[in-house]
């Protein structure tokens, strides 16, 4: 069904040991094909749940249990400074989930590989990976992490407002209007690089990771081992157009649950349902059959099809 569409319109193919736990990530990172960081179509989807479920609720309480979470400021300023501050906005910039409060605050959430924020009546005692917990006027807001590598920032007005610095690096995200062919055309004219990896490059293609990457260069027909300086302009058309859709369906889908990722209800998403090479590696191409191989482009696993993809 999803790549009938694609080839209709432009012709292409359709309790633990936490710190082991954080050795072992380490350990994993080139074979980082185990996880899937939440991308732009999770925190999107997390974003519109959580809006109508916090908006316009005040902070009561903060309870921080595990305090390395908490990336700036100091532990105790950061609890005493949201006390009593209200939500009054639920947005998101790329992979960064933002709460803004009164007073021109920001919580600023970077999920990272396995963060989840998940919505709790207020006689929920925390979970085994509950880090923080944000006690509001009529519910819990749990921000839990199994391997510890997600971290809460405090903006405060004009205070330090290059932290977290990553959020302030992006280029613009594929479903953006600034994101269109002559913004892309140039960003690949003239580079060496492979395509996945500009696709990788928050700086470029803000909010895509891992999972969508290789789904719209599946979706383009592009190699993703191809230099960049390689994709000819109608490939270039067709790679704009299979981003914008593949990540306008997976939100459609409530993002893609192939690791830790969970909705705001603790449910999965829907849309690893539809995934064409994305953890399929050594499966058969559900378009051509040829066997979907998987490459090592820097330290990240790559899918693709062999056949699909010149």
């Amino acid at each position: 069904m999803f790549a009938g569409s694609f080839r209709h319109k432009v012709g292409i193919r359709g309790k633990r040991d936490f710190s082991a736990s954080r050795r072992r990530y380490c350990e994993s990172v080139g074979t980082i094909s185990r996880f899937a960081m939440p991308e732009l179509p999770e925190v999107e989807t997390i974003r519109r749940e959580l809006k109508p479920r916090i908006l316009n609720q005040r902070i009561k309480k903060c309870t921080v249990l595990r305090k390395d979470i908490i990336a700036y400021p100091s532990l105790k300023k950061f609890c005493k400074s949201i006390l009593n501050e209200e939500i009054v906005d639920v947005s998101r910039k790329a992979k960064y989930l933002i709460l803004e409060l009164t007073n021109y605050k920001k919580l600023i959430f970077h999920l990272r590989l396995s963060g989840t924020m998940l919505v709790k009546n207020r006689r929920v005692k925390p979970e085994p990976f509950t880090r923080v917990i944000f006690r509001l006027d009529d519910c819990q807001l749990f921000f839990n992490e199994p391997r510890v590598l997600g971290r809460i920032y405090l903006h405060m007005d004009d205070e330090n407002p290059g932290v977290p610095k990553g959020l302030y690096t992006l280029g613009y995200e594929p479903l953006s209007p600034e994101f269109d062919f002559a913004y892309l055309r140039g960003k690949l004219t003239g580079r060496k690089a492979r395509i996945k990896s500009l696709l990788l490059d928050q700086r470029i293609c803000a909010g895509v990771g891992n999972i969508y990457s290789d789904e719209a260069l599946f979706h383009a027909g592009i190699r993703p081992l191809r230099k960049a300086n390689r994709v000819t302009i109608e490939e270039t058309f067709k790679l704009l157009f299979s981003l914008k859709k593949v990540l306008y369906n997976a939100i459609g889908n409530f993002g893609t649950s192939v690791s830790d990722y969970r909705r705001t209800d603790g449910l999965s998403g829907n849309f690893q349902n539809f995934l064409f090479v994305y953890s399929r590696e050594n499966k058969p191409c559900l378009v051509c059959g040829t066997r979907i191989v998987i490459k090592k482009i820097g330290n990240r696993s790559t899918r693709y099809c062999p056949n699909c993809q010149k």
